[in-house]
């Protein structure tokens, strides 16, 4: 903050998807879960003030951490905006530069998340103050995990592969697809984790388009490719593990994706040192590619939510492409095998912590194309 000479922070509240928007929040103040609304203001110098939603009393975030104590909540109006203001007048930031999180630049959502009711109120009250974007500033200071955030991320990670085990268990032919999800998430919440988390899900032969937000009610039946992304969150960590199951004998050209697909991970392994580059890793996967398979880059970062840096089969923009590789970074690595026409891909991936010599995996599952019998 000093560097970036701001004198305070300001996040609104935004649960959207799956609650990865509250993660800055989160982060400064430690509040939140299932969708829990809430706002901060982090000043330079002077206490921490969490603004929080009027259904929940202070004492219970109180009883959940002890960083902050100085609790808000806002009235049943449900407006967080002139509490917020009130707070900045108070530490006597009438006329001082403000970074607020979320106006451009998120990792899920480059146009911004702030509201523009928030923003608005917050320039027309504070109108000698300068507001500008401090997402960019909350990304980076994320990035590099403390020895107490990698102990949450290998939790969660433990969760998640739990909950692979469930797929694993329930997922037979007759069984409704909506039934093994189910029994996915609920062993997730029975071992300690939050929700809400996200597992995409995809269920069918031949195989489906792209993969979906929900199951649907169909018997799964013999022949299908089931491919998941599951995520779990331990005190607001996010792990997540991505897996393909055939239900019967996977095709040959399945194993022949799944032979590539490793080889592109342990490349990203090799290279997920401090100092690379994530444009420079996204092309050690593409350069893998031929006539017959296109090899793409799927990886972005783990922590509280809508982590930086992102590559969805290609760098975002410069931002992205040239943001350094640092140690002890946390990132979902996950490259996507396909045929040129799309009409098979495959991909799995592990969340991976970076070290001085690579990546390292916090999960313990084998790396296996999974048939079921």
């Amino acid at each position: 903050m000093a560097e970036a000479r701001l004198d305070a922070i300001f996040v609104p509240p935004n649960t959207g998807l799956w609650d990865h928007f509250q993660a800055n929040v989160r982060y400064l103040t430690g509040i939140g879960g299932n969708c829990s609304q809430a706002a901060c203001v982090f000043p330079l110098t002077g206490e921490v003030t969490a603004i929080t939603s009027p259904d929940v009393h202070k004492d219970f975030w109180l009883q959940r951490q002890d960083w902050v104590t100085d609790i808000r909540p806002i009235d049943t109006g449900w407006g967080y905006t002139q509490m917020s203001i009130d707070r900045l007048r108070e530490l006597g930031l009438d006329r001082a530069r403000i970074g607020v999180t979320g106006l451009a630049g998120n990792t899920r959502f480059p146009e911004g998340i702030t509201p523009a009711g928030i923003l608005d109120g917050l320039v027309r009250a504070l109108p000698a103050a300068e507001i500008v974007d401090a997402n960019l500033l909350m990304e980076r200071a994320r990035f590099v995990k403390s020895t107490e955030e990698l102990a949450f991320l290998r939790k969660a990670e433990e969760l998640v592969e739990a909950s692979v085990d469930v797929l694993l268990r329930e997922a037979r032919p007759g069984v409704p697809e909506n039934v093994v999800y189910a029994r996915m998430l609920a062993d997730m919440v029975e071992r300690g984790g939050e929700v809400p988390t996200m597992i995409l899900w995809s269920a069918g032969w031949p195989q489906p388009p792209s993969a979906q937000y929900m199951p649907s009610l169909r018997p799964l039946r013999s022949g299908d490719l089931i491919s998941v992304e599951a995520e779990a969150r331990w005190a607001g960590y996010v792990a997540q593990n991505t897996q393909p199951v055939f239900l019967g004998r996977a095709p040959d050209i399945y194993r022949e994706l799944f032979h590539r697909q490793q080889e592109a991970i342990e490349r990203c392994y090799e290279a997920l040192r401090p100092g690379a580059t994530v444009g420079g890793i996204s092309d050690i996967v593409a350069a893998l590619s031929d006539e017959r398979f296109w090899c793409s880059l799927i990886m972005h970062g783990r922590g509280l939510g809508d982590d930086a840096p992102i590559n969805i089969h290609k760098p975002r923009d410069a931002t992205m492409r040239d943001w350094r590789i640092e140690a002890n970074a946390t990132f979902i690595v996950k490259p996507m095998i396909q045929t040129h026409d799309g009409a098979q891909r495959l991909y799995w991936g592990d969340t991976v912590v970076v070290g001085e010599n690579g990546a390292e995996r916090l999960g313990k599952r084998a790396a296996e194309l999974i048939e079921i019998s």
